[in-house]
């Protein structure tokens, strides 16, 4: 199969510089990588070589080449967050698009290349907008609704039509819609989902990720209309930023180590592997009749063994996203069910949303750590919130025993309850430790009896200092833990130790940072309870954010900082911290739900960006979950020595 290689020009295309004629000898593929250590735009020259174009310490993402290749539109967080930037190929020159606090990304030209669509979160949810980049003129195209997304934008090659993504009612399908008339088409329907449209050339048919009820993940292929659905190619791992090039679908797969780049041909079915190695490469970018040259490898380095604590995991918010786990070594994910959820009528049960997280865990190979939390109506006094605990503790008992029967040995260990030592987190009561404690013992009792091999986790506990207005003191809820007989009814005590804005193993005067662990470890040692473990099942840094964000202002770091201190905490707590047994990072993804909009602090938090590209703290712990064999349980998962 013939190459044809992108012509690419010597200059900007603008009305002060000049435009040079294109030089043959240009790339046969653009992609995005993090292999070396952040996140860049690289290409790869018909001869195999790859060169690194962008070469900046802050993430670089999303490259989209105009129309005629003389310009380069990609996404850059160099200025502090997501931008829109454009690069003069091959000379490199870089001019800011779009110069908004909130985050611009997933840019995609139109066919004359005189404007962009892309997604912005400047008006607080995730919509698309159309720049005019000569006159920095925007547009926006989408009104998104409370709960609503939309995703990856393509310009159809008329130019008469934009495709994308959009989550409504919880499910994600493909539209299509139409610029001169402003009607909208849905491209797929349910079952069927899907995601990351990319136009046949001839901009009849649209290709995109899909998956199905029945299991069928892959490649799928529509007419635009909608009509004449064909799955084209399974692909158990999942799949992102399809480009339609020539006969050859080029897209994104994921791996063990990261992500790896695969040209799949439209006409055969047969898919062949065009880049390869350690890393997450992603955003293939090509152009021409035929695939780019196959089998480029970038880079050789693999992680080393670390000793790290037992168990590491992370808290996932969109369950497709659970694979990533694997590429930092981590055996363990951390997801909710709420009680209110599953029983909302005494004895009618729905297990949907807790079966998908069991199942998420299975797939992805790892071990699940359940939150129990909520109280449905029937079982809480009249006119109290969610997170008061129940009046009735024997029909406590007897949901958690239907939870535990029903996932014995799939769910490898439950927390029972969130943060019990905060108002809100106790019903907007006094925090009542005893009473909790009757809690736990019901809830380890009834765990131990159906699955034994279960672990039973107590409620993270809030760090708060000596405790105030709305808490108390996260020691002195310990202590009074103890007082009530609570040593015996828990494998390990939860914390969640976040780090307001200072290093993991910095003490801080008032309690207030990672630190705090240590304080926690030493109240139980006071109450002869040294041997049993210590889990923080949640931890974080948040980044600093355009929005309001409360406290979590005060507390924010740069990308640096967060990947910096994620690496300090996994990596030394073993040593200085033996009694830590599990780390579970706050959190991988909850920047990408539709659930949350663009101000939630909670996103802030995420190791992924809005458009799922990682960021640099993702990038920096890859293969840090790495541990020597014997700490290795079952099925390769790290696990505690006990």
């Amino acid at each position: 199969m013939r190459l044809l290689l992108l012509a690419l020009a010597a200059a900007l295309a603008t009305s002060l510089l000049p435009v040079a004629r294109a030089d043959a000898g240009g790339p046969a593929l653009l992609f995005a990588s993090d292999v070396d250590g952040d996140g860049d735009i690289y290409r790869l020259a018909a001869d195999g070589s790859v060169t690194n174009l962008t070469a900046n310490r802050e993430p670089d993402w999303s490259p989209r080449l105009a129309p005629g290749g003389r310009r380069l539109a990609f996404v850059s967080r160099r200025d502090g967050n997501s931008e829109i930037y454009l690069m003069a190929l091959p000379v490199g020159n870089v001019l800011n698009l779009t110069n908004h606090p909130a985050a611009d990304y997933e840019p995609d030209w139109s066919p004359d290349g005189r404007r962009l669509v892309f997604v912005s979160e400047r008006d607080g949810g995730r919509d698309l907008y159309l720049l005019d980049w000569a006159l920095s003129e925007v547009t926006r195209l989408t009104m998104a609704g409370p709960g609503e997304v939309y995703r990856s934008p393509r310009w159809s090659p008329a130019g008469d039509r934009i495709a994308y993504s959009a989550v409504r009612g919880g499910v994600e399908q493909v539209y299509v819609l139409d610029l001169d008339i402003g009607a909208e088409t849905q491209v797929t329907d349910w079952p069927l989902k899907g995601r990351y449209p990319a136009w046949s050339p001839d901009g009849r048919r649209l290709a995109f990720a899909g998956w199905h009820d029945d299991d069928r993940p892959g490649v799928y292929v529509a007419q635009s209309d909608g009509s004449e659905v064909e799955w084209l190619w399974e692909a158990r791992s999942p799949i992102r930023n399809l480009t339609w090039v020539g006969d050859d679908i080029l897209l994104g797969r994921a791996t063990a180590t990261g992500a790896e780049i695969v040209s799949l041909s439209v006409t055969t079915r047969q898919a062949e592997v065009v880049i390869s190695g350690y890393g997450w490469a992603d955003c293939p970018e090509g152009e021409g009749d035929s695939r780019p040259s196959a089998g480029a490898e970038r880079h050789d380095r693999e992680p080393g063994a670390k000793r790290v604590p037992a168990v590491l995991g992370a808290n996932v918010a969109d369950l497709s996203n659970a694979h990533l786990l694997q590429q930092f070594g981590f055996g363990w994910l951390k997801n909710y069910l709420s009680w209110a959820g599953v029983e909302p009528e005494p004895g009618e049960f729905f297990w949907e949303d807790a079966d998908n997280v069991v199942k998420a865990g299975e797939t992805a190979g790892m071990q699940v750590l359940m939150r129990l939390h909520d109280t449905p109506t029937w079982a809480r006094p009249d006119g109290t919130t969610l997170t008061h605990p129940p009046d009735d503790l024997e029909a406590y008992g007897a949901f958690v025993t239907a939870v535990a029967r029903r996932y014995r040995g799939r769910v490898a260990a439950y927390e029972i309850g969130n943060e019990p030592n905060l108002d809100f987190e106790w019903g907007g009561q006094r925090p009542d430790p005893a009473r909790y404690v009757e809690m736990l013992r019901v809830a380890y009792s009834a765990i131990k009896a159906e699955d034994p091999e279960a672990l039973v986790i107590t409620g993270g506990l809030a760090t708060t200092g000596d405790g105030g207005e709305g808490s108390m003191g996260d020691l002195e809820f310990i202590r009074a833990m103890y007082a009530a007989g609570a040593q015996g009814h828990f494998d390990a005590l939860g914390s969640h130790p976040y780090g307001f804005g200072l290093p993991p193993f910095r003490v801080h005067p008032w309690g207030l940072s990672a630190a705090r662990l240590a304080e926690q470890h030493r109240v139980m040692v006071e109450a002869g309870d040294g041997a049993t473990p210590l889990w923080a099942t949640e931890v974080g840094w948040p980044l600093a954010s355009p929005w309001q964000m409360g406290e979590h202002d005060e507390y924010s770091v740069t990308e640096e900082e967060q990947a910096f201190y994620y690496q300090q905490l996994v990596l030394q707590a073993a040593q200085n911290w033996p009694w830590l047994e599990a780390v579970f990072i706050f959190n991988l993804d909850f920047s990408t739900v539709a659930w949350y909009d663009a101000a939630q602090p909670m996103r802030w938090y995420a190791l992924l960006e809005g458009d799922g590209s990682p960021r640099l703290a993702f990038t920096r712990l890859r293969g840090i979950g790495t541990v020597p064999e014997s700490a290795l349980g079952r099925e390769g998962v790290a696990v505690a020595d006990r």
